[in-house]
């Protein structure tokens, strides 16, 4: 078996493939076994072959076991066998027989009047993210198997319906057929929280595995997440939130990422933790755990002060951060609206203007983008409008003005609010021009920028978390309980991200249409009334999960079953 790319005339795209030669008489001819994905680049091309070394691995150790369970009969005549064949059935005498569709609707004469649907079960979310699931390697985490299945269900469930867990005990009875006993639960919970260092680990291998390059880079950030309760703790505290909620504790989450959002590793922290010194007690520990060789860092404007950066650069850590432009000095400032300091080049494949300038023996990197400037300044006019349909060009603002960007664009004129014509033209100067500082010197401006331009990774990785996966607000009391639902979140999160990896290399989708279509994969189950036999009824199957399914080189049962 080996990997083979093959080219379409006409086409950029690629196709990967799995082949294998097979010898036909004096003939030799090669057969796929399986066609891994389309690539339009380079880079997809490497990550598709990963998927299909993986996969390779996988079929000869396969067919070595099966080649192993052949030769324990090797000596065997065809009576011995025959004679093997008809001891077992003897033995097995006391089972039911397989019962098959058409002889129990031949016999019975099943009509619809005598069957009763018993449930609705949602398919699609277990048949999918289970495999994913087991694949990273979560389904040995646990001595006991059945914590090990109530820990699979719940991380499945935080993917379709993430609600506390006694709805989803509810749920998982009602919808998905999993009935766990709630003391169960939490039993489970307790003994996740010894494993969550091995947890990561599994993670971060699992991640590791995707990847053909050494991950050398890292994408960082923190965020806050509240609970309903004011209760302080060792681990509950007040502190600046990044969700508005002043009035409740909260936890620090700090979560790194690869630059294709695939998890690094967490950690936890108190509600008065500040981000920054998150930083390199993560940074440090991830190294260590993880044998990370070199790391390059990339992060927002908040973890942007001289003593940061130099902290850093003591540790001989690479970095690139968002410059505060506005706050530079003057000298500067004024380099960086000059023109003839720019270049045209191309950024992410756009077209752009980038500058280079040095500050305090740093590398900035200031780029201009057009479709930027237009953003920021349809951004301005939103807020602008807002204020003149409240108070037109003056007027009482104390209830809209709650922020500083809308206290930005305002003055104070004898009590009055206006709205500030000068403060609007020294805004729009800076429409579409983005910087970064940065101590790698050897790269190219337009690679730097590339790299930093995957931050948004983390962003929505946040935003995974918080809304899609529900993480927060948080309902649980104890920290070490605490601790075991963010470890909950944290693996649905990463399967969930290992899925959108592999479903991307074969076509577009985005999670919440990948959701979406796997909770309507679904069985309905019959009752026959006068012989209590149950009968399983798949439901629609669409265009779209069909794909999904092929793109995981899963099954479905798409045909009715009689099940005992």
């Amino acid at each position: 078996m080996f990997i083979r790319v093959t080219s379409t005339p006409n086409s950029p795209r690629k196709s990967v493939k799995i082949v294998e030669s097979i010898r036909e008489g004096f003939k030799v001819k090669q057969k796929m076994l399986l066609h891994v994905g389309i690539a339009s680049d380079e880079s997809e091309i490497e990550k598709l072959k990963q998927i299909g070394i993986e996969f390779i691995a996988q079929e000869q150790i396969r067919r070595k076991n099966e080649s192993a369970q052949l030769d324990l009969f090797k000596h065997e005549t065809v009576e011995e066998r025959l004679e093997l064949v008809k001891m077992k059935c003897a033995s097995n005498r006391g089972r039911k027989p397989l019962i098959k569709l058409q002889d129990v609707t031949a016999e019975d004469k099943v009509s619809l009047s005598e069957l009763v649907e018993e449930n609705r079960v949602v398919e699609g979310i277990h048949d999918i993210a289970g495999p994913a699931y087991e694949k990273m390697g979560y389904s040995s985490l646990l001595k006991r198997k059945k914590d090990n299945e109530i820990l699979k269900d719940l991380v499945l469930m935080r993917l379709a319906n993430p609600s506390s867990k006694l709805k989803t005990q509810a749920l998982l009875d009602r919808k998905y057929s999993k009935t766990h006993d709630l003391d169960s639960i939490y039993r489970m919970m307790d003994k996740l929280l010894l494993k969550i260092s091995d947890m990561k680990q599994v993670t971060f291998l699992s991640t590791k595995k995707l990847i053909s390059t050494p991950i050398d880079i890292l994408f960082f950030d923190c965020t806050t997440l509240y609970f309903e309760s004011t209760r302080v703790d060792e681990l509950r505290k007040f502190g600046y939130s990044k969700d508005h909620r002043f009035n409740t504790t909260q936890v620090v989450l700090a979560l790194a990422t690869n630059s294709d959002g695939l998890p690094i590793g967490y950690e936890l922290f108190e509600g008065n933790k500040a981000e920054v010194n998150t930083l390199f007690e993560c940074i440090e520990y991830w190294k260590t755990k993880f044998n990370i060789e070199s790391v390059c860092f990339v992060a927002d404007r908040a973890m942007m002060s001289d003593s940061n950066l130099k902290m850093l650069e003591d540790k001989k850590y690479q970095y690139i951060v968002a410059a505060k432009l506005r706050s530079l000095p003057k000298h500067l400032v004024s380099e960086i609206f000059s023109e003839k300091n720019y270049r045209i080049q191309a950024i992410n494949g756009e077209a752009g203007w980038i500058g280079e300038f040095e500050y305090t023996q740093r590398r900035l990197v200031v780029s201009y983008k057009t479709g930027r400037a237009q953003r920021d300044a349809y951004q301005r006019n939103q807020i602008l409008e807002k204020l003149k349909k409240r108070i037109g060009e003056k007027g009482d603002t104390k209830k809209l003005i709650t922020n500083q960007g809308v206290k930005k664009y305002t003055k104070t004129e004898e009590s009055l609010t206006v709205i500030d014509n000068s403060k609007i033209e020294n805004d729009a100067a800076w429409d579409g021009l983005h910087g970064v500082i940065t101590n790698i010197r050897e790269q190219d401006a337009s690679a730097i920028l590339g790299r930093y331009a995957g931050l948004w990774r983390i962003e929505e990785s946040f935003r995974i978390n918080k809304h899609t996966l529900s993480m927060r607000p948080i309902y649980h009391f104890k920290p070490e309980r605490i601790k075991s639902h963010i470890a909950l979140c944290f693996m649905a999160f990463s399967v969930l991200r290992h899925m959108e990896y592999h479903i991307k290399l074969t076509q577009k989708l985005s999670l919440e249409v990948l959701l979406d279509e796997l909770t309507h994969v679904q069985a309905s189950y019959y009752r026959h009334k006068p012989t209590n036999r149950l009968y399983r009824m798949p439901g629609k199957f669409s265009q779209t999960a069909s794909k999904i399914y092929k793109s995981f080189r899963v099954e479905r049962k798409n045909t009715a079953q009689v099940l005992v």
